[in-house]
């Protein structure tokens, strides 16, 4: 048995589930699973909203305890929110301009909150070593920290957009008692960002991974009617994801007789399209061994979006050897190219052909060998767990016998503006 790292770990997410998309809540999930299967925690358990849509918020499943894969979960109702005032923020940070912090806090207070779910945290968070929270830019994740600040720790998955550089995120980054980064150029971005106080408090992990075993193909490929070669997209079909970037970049190739098909996998529908354009092709949502298969047959995948601060989906490729194409100015994924060798970077339409045009030269297998022996090294559980112990350890979290206190404010009146 493991040398325990905690007896007892609470997980906030917004929501929780298999099926949802999310990598942040995906990530956090999965690290918090391993940890309690290692036996480096005693108990675990995870607190969260009742609903499952990140756009709407609804209350979607019923509010109480289950048990799902072992773990009790409790979901909370969210609360019910002023969307005007929520969007007037969204459009005015989106537009470059300035929000005061009470603005900010504003956003924030209509932001996905649950006022069931902080009562919870108020209550039973002295109860557990350590509480972690993920992912930075929503209210549970921003008020719930500031319950029990000596016992949380914020997994950020911070991108480089609008939200990131509003004041009240500092502020947070600092009362915390730890946090987890997912890779070295999301740590640098804190620190450009909020300066260096919190460094000693952090480290950098990322999620680990098991050993792919290789297999052939040709079965899936067949099934669907896949001829090779083929780029493949994996995720959510949204243009905050730039996939209407690659379908652009892929259109521009039109009068490149044999250019390879554009495949797409994952949930939603392209509905900001009419149509798709020729040589692309909508398989809808894949089962997860039907995903790695069409991974195993690609080309390469395509990795287009800018706003990453992990990206599980090219870990998953590198794994089975499969190249990763991704935008040069996403600082974290262009960091995984790099460091892994496993793949290539493009800017624009002249770079996204000459990419492609690198790999069909016979230089796939040489960039996917490359990637898979670097997530095998630095991926794996067992340096995965490394990292996380070291960070405990740093912490202090075992010592930490003292039950914790909430803020009066939660206490008391549980109100939104206790950094106020």
């Amino acid at each position: 048995m493991a040398e325990k790292i905690a007896e007892s770990l609470a997980v906030v997410l917004p929501r929780y589930g298999k099926s949802l998309g999310g990598g942040a809540e995906t990530l956090t999930r999965l690290i918090a699973e391993d940890l309690l299967r290692a036996g480096l925690i005693g108990r675990l358990e995870v607190w969260t909203t009742c609903a499952m849509d990140h756009r709407t918020w609804a209350n979607a499943l019923p509010e109480g305890e289950s048990v799902e894969d072992g773990i009790l979960v409790r979901r909370f109702p969210v609360d019910g929110r002023d969307i005007d005032l929520f969007l007037r923020a969204e459009f005015a940070m989106r537009d470059g301009r300035s929000l005061t912090v009470d603005e900010q806090l504003d956003w924030l207070r209509e932001s996905v909150n649950s006022r069931a779910l902080y009562q919870h945290i108020a209550r039973e968070g002295r109860n557990f070593d350590a509480i972690l929270f993920a992912p930075y830019l929503f209210g549970t994740s921003f008020w719930g920290p500031l319950i029990h600040p000596d016992r949380s720790i914020l997994i950020p998955c911070l991108h480089d957009e609008h939200y990131a550089y509003q004041d009240v995120f500092r502020a947070l980054f600092l009362k915390v008692r730890g946090l987890i980064f997912n890779a070295e150029p999301e740590r640098r971005l804190a620190s450009e960002l909020y300066g260096e106080d919190f460094q000693e408090k952090s480290a950098v992990i990322g999620l680990g991974f098991e050993p792919v075993q290789l297999t052939d193909p040709s079965e899936t490929l067949a099934r669907f009617a896949v001829r090779r070669p083929y780029l493949l997209y994996s995720g959510r079909k949204e243009q905050g994801k730039n996939l209407d970037l690659l379908i652009d970049f892929y259109s521009s190739l039109s009068e490149w007789s044999d250019r390879p098909e554009l495949i797409l996998i994952g949930s939603g529908e392209v509905s900001f399209l009419e149509k798709l354009p020729e040589g692309v092709r909508d398989l809808g949502f894949v089962s997860e061994e039907e995903k790695g298969e069409l991974m195993r047959g690609a080309l390469a995948l395509c990795q287009p979006s800018t706003n990453e601060s992990y990206s599980i989906v090219v870990m998953e490729a590198l794994l089975r050897e499969t190249p990763v194409l991704v935008h040069t100015h996403c600082a974290v994924t262009r960091d995984h190219v790099i460091r892994s060798g496993g793949g290539l970077y493009f800017e624009n339409r002249v770079e996204f052909r000459a990419v492609i045009e690198r790999l069909m030269s016979g230089l796939r297998d040489t960039f996917g060998r490359s990637g898979r022996e670097w997530v095998e090294r630095e991926y794996s559980w067992e340096a995965v767990r490394a990292r996380i112990a070291a960070l405990f350890n740093k912490l202090e979290i075992q010592s930490q016998k003292a039950p914790g206190v909430a803020s009066p404010e939660f206490e008391q009146e549980l109100r939104y503006e206790i950094c106020r």
